[in-house]
């Protein structure tokens, strides 16, 4: 098939087996895959079985498989900052759909988009911007002026009891201690450059929480109002309690107010999170169930004025969006299609990431650097 694009994916955790190679296997007409890296070998070993890959196209570095294999694009769906690997496969000529972050500084994002100047070849893979009732909201959203507010609610399960249906292939421990040293400290020194001397708490706070999950929503926040004016406060809470609750409070353009509140809640029943709009004649809001959980639709309800009564209309789509993410990839390889969020907007994002860890720090009097000292 001509338009066929070989791909190799780099780790092999909790979403490379829930979502993205199940799916790739799925659009067999738009996807090979051709490789797979990952530090573990048992891991590689059982993930190349079950998919077909050979071998000798299984690596244990990222540079080991873009040297060896010629691919159209890497889905890069490692931990930690991703700003040098994102670098890396652009010099090596490879596409990207790289997990979120981007990056943990802005400085790392600065050099993807120099680099990613002219045709895009990076795909920043916030997957809840091309669901559906996403896109329906965006159709159907008001002007700004006549917004009022966006509020986000999360309300986060652990990671083990949203996958216990998943049956996963758990990472044993076989990881080279040698080849996971440099990539510990190189995401330090991401984090020195973001925050500086900040805590332990505090770099906690923005990578595994802010950069880790409520980044989704900034992002979504941005395609459809753009970035924020302003974050005027960050709360955190219990004390000493790490993933937290969290608390974002700002402003948009316009004038409406942005509310975030994510709340880590280990043994509530499922992943729920919503995205609601008010403004003067209504209502937005879209749910969205657990990412994990394929073709489970999110729901867009819809509440208008219909004379001295109100009318709901329910919009739901089993179009999956994590599908929808790798066809706009195909699509950025094969015709050039810019991705719905792209270096720059990933780098925004960071940016407003830091505005809130800036907040959070100003709020309790902690102690900040790097770059969020300046965001």
């Amino acid at each position: 098939m001509a338009d066929r694009i070989r791909v190799g994916v780099a780790g092999l955790g909790v979403v490379a087996q829930t979502v993205h190679l199940p799916l790739l296997t799925r659009r067999w007409d738009l996807f090979e895959i051709a490789a797979l890296c990952d530090l573990s070998a048992s891991l590689r070993d059982t993930m190349g079985e079950r998919y077909g890959v050979a071998g000798s196209h299984r690596y244990d570095g990222l540079t080991q498989m873009l040297t060896n294999e010629r691919l159209d694009a890497v889905l890069l769906l490692t931990s930690g900052s991703h700003g040098a690997d994102v670098v890396q496969c652009l010099q090596a000529g490879t596409a990207v759909l790289c997990e979120k972050p981007l990056s943990w500084s802005r400085l790392e994002a600065d050099a993807i988009v120099a680099l990613d100047a002219g045709s895009p070849r990076v795909q920043v893979a916030y997957m809840k911007q091309y669901d559906p009732a996403v896109g329906r909201m965006r159709e159907l959203l008001p002007p700004p002026a006549s917004v009022r507010s966006v509020d986000v609610e999360v309300l986060h399960p652990s990671d083990a009891s949203q996958l216990a249906f998943a049956h996963l292939q758990p990472r044993a421990p076989d990881v080279d201690r040698e080849a996971l040293a440099p990539l510990l400290a190189r995401d330090e020194k991401a984090l020195d450059v973001a925050l500086g001397h900040a805590g332990p708490s505090v770099r906690d706070l923005y990578s595994g929480v802010v950069l880790g999950s409520v980044v989704h929503d900034l992002s979504l926040v941005r395609m459809l109002f753009g970035a924020p004016a302003s974050i005027d406060l960050t709360r955190a809470w219990p004390p000493d309690t790490m993933p937290p609750s969290l608390e974002v409070a700002g402003t948009l353009e316009g004038g409406a107010h942005l509310s975030v509140r994510w709340h880590y809640l280990p043994d509530y029943p499922t992943y729920r999170e919503t995205l609601t709009v008010h403004h003067e004649c209504g209502t937005l809001r879209v749910t969205f169930p657990s990412p994990y959980l394929l073709n489970a639709p999110s729901e867009l309800v819809v509440v208008e004025p219909t004379g001295r009564s109100e009318r709901r209309t329910v919009f739901r789509s089993v179009d999956e969006e994590f599908e929808n993410e790798l066809v706009g990839l195909h699509a950025m390889v094969t015709t050039g299609s810019a991705p719905m969020s792209g270096p720059a907007q990933g780098r925004a994002d960071i940016r407003t990431a830091q505005r809130i860890i800036r907040a959070y720090c100003e709020g309790n009097g902690l102690d900040l650097g790097g770059e969020a000292a300046t965001s």
